[in-house]
This record gives structure tokens, sequence and C-alpha cells, in this order.
């Protein structure tokens, strides 16, 4: 048997490397993401809003507002994008139904 003929630290060793490389190969892959859409309650606008983010794949952090209900068109976000610095977004609040 090949693995009982190899001392310890030979094993170990490479076991380090394939963790070491897999740690590089996906650990430093910034940029891998993926739409997302959200709805909430922006501080910001005082109203509830959609946007569109780019969202990181690995740990869901959003990176990028691509689109938000609040600008017309949604494109032209005309704020400084507060919503990617909250921990969590605020759920949508209910607003009086129009008279």
């Amino acid at each position: 048997m090949l693995v009982s003929s190899m001392p310890l630290i030979i094993i170990l060793a490479l076991a380090t490397a394939a963790a070491l490389s897999f740690i590089i190969a996906f650990g430093g892959m910034p940029g891998v993401t993926r739409a997302a859409t959200r709805a909430f309650w922006c501080p910001i606008q005082g109203r509830n809003v959609t946007a569109e983010f780019d969202e990181e794949v690995w740990d869901g952090k959003l990176v990028q507002v691509n689109s938000c209900s609040a600008f017309s068109p949604s494109t032209a976000i005309g704020c400084d994008k507060a919503c990617l610095r909250m921990k969590r977004l605020q759920a949508m609040r209910r607003t009086a139904a129009p008279a």
C-alpha cells in the first residue's frame, strides 16, 4: 500500500499544499457575482424600494447597485448607495392606503 509506505510528514505536507492551493484558487476570486433583486425600506429615501444588486456568490455581500425604483430612470442612481454598507436591509413597511 502506497500510503503506509510514506512517512507521515510527507502526507501532512501534501495535505497542507492541497489545502493552500484550494484556498488560493477559490478564496482569492473576488468579483464572482450574481444578480439579486431585493425589496426593502430605504431610510435615505424614506420609502419602500426595489433594487437590483450585484451580490458576491461566496458570502452574499452586496457589492453594487445596478438599479433602484427610487430613481427615474431606475439605473440613474443618485445617492451614495448606503444600502451597500448596511449589515441587513430593513423590511418593507406598510404605507397608508390612498384615500
